[in-house]
């Protein structure tokens, strides 16, 4: 059984469905559930405002989490692209799956901007359940 999950989180609705649809659908007591939020900045005074910014989303799902009893950790990181960060923190945090919410990218989109997921899919060593609803 997953004991540790991974849940890339930010101000997306798409990671807010896949939070929800994880917590309702496949938490079980005993699993611990890792928040990462990746920081996209180009500097370090966007950093800055940013990671202060991030503290807001923080609060919204530690909120939740800690009225569901729930164990969980928050991190977040800046370093390489929003994939890359996912798999390395996987590894790190020795994740077991990662649920992670999808845009739903179009081939032609996907192909000239890339996608989040799809690099996902392909570089982890652990499950991912891709969540996508229909636009």
């Amino acid at each position: 059984m997953v004991k540790v999950v991974l849940i890339p989180i930010d101000w997306s609705e798409h990671a807010e469905k896949a939070f929800n649809w994880y917590i309702y659908n496949l938490h079980r007591d005993g699993n611990t559930l890792i928040l990462a939020h990746f920081i996209d900045a180009s500097n370090d005074k966007e950093l800055e405002e940013k990671e202060l910014h991030m503290l807001e989303l923080q609060e919204v799902y530690e909120t939740c989490l800690l009225k569901m009893k729930i164990e969980y950790r928050w991190i977040h990181g800046s370093a390489g692209s929003a994939g890359e960060y996912i798999v390395r923190t996987t590894k790190e945090t020795g994740a077991e799956m990662i649920v992670l919410g999808a845009r739903g990218l179009g081939k032609i989109r996907k192909a000239l901007l890339g996608s989040v997921s799809d690099y996902v899919v392909n570089k982890a060593k652990v499950p991912v359940l891709i969540c996508k609803w229909g636009d």
